[in-house]
């Protein structure tokens, strides 16, 4: 009897220890965003942006509210870090200027916005918002970085626009369009409803959109080449 409760005891102590090693807190660690120079990434964990070198190291806290803070995005001289808070309501765009720890808010809209992207000179920061259109559906936008006035790159009515790239010479957009890849990209499987195209839009007002990919695929994060020659995104297109 005393080696069976001995060993009932044991068997409880490992179950226990088993049971506490396997609920153990684990931080999850989010949407990285290099920066400039390649010596730092900043991310999202715990609703907070922090910062590690790239090489490995300690990371440290750099952005924290009580709100939800997400999608960090370096600027490009390195200097200024936009991302998207919804410590006043909705998610807008704030941008943190890091030598002095200044943040400033860019953006004041009701409905949730998705920072996209900055322009290659630094001066607008590109977005997707819903504001404008019907049922939630995304419209592509730009605002100055310094703050101002949001004005509007794609907005067809009754359609999805999101994930906006602008082009390093600062001429054109790349953008997906149609589906609803932009609110469930974490979904596995396809489903019809995620399918994307991709397209091109010119900034200039007469210029005419052009589509590069149709539907097909789940389509998600056009990023342009340094040399603007070419462009890469995610698709499923293939499987996974």
């Amino acid at each position: 009897m005393g080696l069976r409760r001995a060993f009932t005891g044991l068997l409880a102590a490992a179950t226990l220890a088993a049971v506490s090693a396997h609920a153990a807190p684990r931080p999850t660690l989010a949407e990285p965003s290099l920066s400039p120079d390649g010596a730092e990434i900043a991310f999202v964990s715990g609703g907070d942006i922090w910062t590690v070198p790239a090489a490995g190291g300690t990371a440290s806290l750099l952005v924290t509210d009580a709100a939800t803070e997400g999608r960090p995005l370096f600027s490009p001289d390195g200097r200024e870090l936009a991302f998207t808070s919804n410590r006043n309501g909705a998610a807008n765009l704030y941008v943190l200027t890091l030598g002095a720890g200044q943040v400033r808010r860019v953006t004041f809209s009701d409905a949730g916005e998705t920072l996209d992207g900055w322009s290659r000179d630094g001066r607008w920061l590109y977005f997707t918002s819903s504001a404008r259109d019907v049922a939630r559906l995304g419209d592509v936008f730009r605002v100055p970085a310094a703050g101002g006035t949001p004005q509007a790159v794609s907005g067809e009515r009754y359609l999805n626009e999101f994930h906006a790239a602008p082009s390093p010479d600062g001429q054109t957009v790349a953008l997906m369009a149609k589906g609803a890849a932009n609110t469930q990209w974490w979904r596995n499987g396809h489903a019809h409803i995620d399918e994307a195209e991709l397209w091109l839009k010119p900034l200039a007002a007469s210029a005419p959109y052009r589509r590069l990919l149709g539907t097909g695929g789940k389509r998600l994060w056009p990023m342009w080449a340094a040399d603007g020659a070419s462009l890469y995104a995610m698709s499923d297109q293939g499987g996974a």
